[in-house]
């Protein structure tokens, strides 16, 4: 399970170690606050990953609206601070967490 913690407010992949013990390589991009969108967070993060550009994702077959409406996610996620929001979802071979700072993309373990 990724963890969100302190980041940097830039995009950065790290290894943090998996509730199995091992290390899993995770990126993390911090969002809003004159910073990207959740979903435009999410494409970084995965993009990172991946080693890519974020525009270049599609050439590796994430295409993120194929997965998740970029709009809803934005809406479920941006300005909420009447709730701590945690939306949780798999994309294209990518397990992502998106909170109320950032999202943190990891590969998936199947």
């Amino acid at each position: 399970m990724c963890r969100f913690g302190e980041s940097t407010g830039m995009s950065s992949v790290t290894r943090e170690p998996s509730d199995s013990g091992s290390m899993s390589e995770t990126a993390r991009v911090r969002h809003g606050s004159g910073g990207p969108s959740p979903s435009l967070a999410v494409v970084e993060a995965i993009a990172d990953l991946a080693g890519v550009e974020p525009a270049d994702l599609s050439d590796e077959g994430v295409v993120l609206y194929e997965h998740v409406d970029p709009d809803a996610l934005n809406a479920i996620v941006s300005g909420r601070s009447d709730a701590d929001v945690d939306v949780s979802l798999t994309v294209a071979g990518y397990d992502v967490r998106v909170g109320p700072e950032s999202a943190v993309a990891r590969r998936s373990r199947e």
